[in-house]
């Protein structure tokens, strides 16, 4: 599905730039009103699921939402499709929904992912590429976050319980501890602590540490380490990630990236290295963005061979 968009995207752009005056301006013109009737079907979907997400608020909550509130809610679908060396093609499709209750957010939110982050395998997260795999229900989760407006000793704390949706019903729990830092000049940083159990894979652990910081007006430098921790698999997996962004304006940036791997599988050592670049562009106003990301990937497992792929994602936002 994801390679048909680019095509039709593809050609709808080179059909506005070759072929004479007369047929690039009726062309337009048909794209114009193309963009426009979907458009207008976006902005029905996206009124409904906000009417959807506050009718919810007002069930739980017995309140109506305030005057003039600037609702969040969103649905946003992810096309992604990485081609490989020697013509292996990945694709996938994710779906995230956000659910803003004004009211009802004071104790409780509700949530829906179709593909939650931080379910998935450390290497991926971290590197962006496509899972091979399409929408399935064995990967939606939903369920209820609890999130306490006061913080502790500086401690932002969330808890989640929900199900994971397939058949048996898998449910799960997953404690996040965060704390910002600001006292350090112009770095920013952050640690994070999650504690996860889901009934089908057991208990794990993740922890980050985050920094970053801006270079003039136009660019940002981060820094991410982050170690994770599955009771199924008996051993720790770290990543190490360099990234500069770049704003080129107008809703487009760069970000380089170069990174590094590592386990304790067998004993502690570098699994592989990657660098990479990830141009994004914002295709259409807030809700239609396309980001390219070339990389090339060492592993240990494949004697140090670099391995080239491109990424491209579509991104789509419902939203009001």
């Amino acid at each position: 599905m994801s390679r048909i968009l680019l095509v039709l995207l593809s050609l709808c752009v080179a059909s506005l730039a070759c072929g004479q005056p007369e047929e690039s301006e009726q062309r337009g013109s048909l794209l114009r009103r193309t963009i426009v009737g979907a458009e207008e079907t976006r902005d029905q979907w996206s009124e409904s699921w906000v009417t959807f997400a506050e009718s919810i608020d007002r069930y739980f909550s017995n309140e109506e939402v305030p005057e003039g509130y600037d609702n969040q809610s969103y649905v946003k679908l992810q096309l992604r499709e990485t081609f490989g060396e020697g013509g292996s093609i990945e694709s996938d499709i994710r779906l995230r929904a956000k659910f803003d209750l004004p009211n009802t957010k004071r104790k409780a939110k509700l949530f829906f992912n179709s593909d939650a982050d931080a379910d998935n395998p450390l290497e991926e997260r971290v590197r962006g590429g496509s899972s091979g795999e399409r929408l399935s229900r064995e990967e939606s989760v939903t369920g209820v976050e609890f999130s306490p407006q006061s913080e502790w000793h500086r401690w932002k704390r969330s808890a989640r319980i929900g199900i994971r949706v397939r058949a048996p019903l898998v449910p799960f729990g997953r404690l996040r501890l965060r704390r910002p830092f600001s006292n350090w000049g112009e770095w920013q940083r952050e640690f994070q602590q999650e504690f996860w159990w889901f009934r089908d894979k057991g208990w794990g652990e993740t922890t980050e540490y985050e920094m970053w910081r801006p270079l003039g007006d136009v660019y940002r430098l981060r820094y991410l380490t982050a170690l994770e921790f599955e009771d199924r698999n008996d051993y720790f997996e770290n990543v190490q990630l360099l990234s500069l962004s770049q704003s080129l304006g107008d809703g487009k940036s760069l970000e380089y990236r170069v990174g590094a791997l590592a386990s304790n599988e067998f004993r502690s050592r570098v699994t592989g290295y990657f660098s990479g670049v990830n141009y994004r562009n914002r295709l259409y106003e807030e809700w239609i963005f396309l980001t390219i990301s070339p990389e090339l990937f060492f592993a240990r497992e494949n004697g140090w061979d670099g391995a080239a792929s491109i990424t491209f994602r579509l991104d789509v936002f419902f939203a009001d």
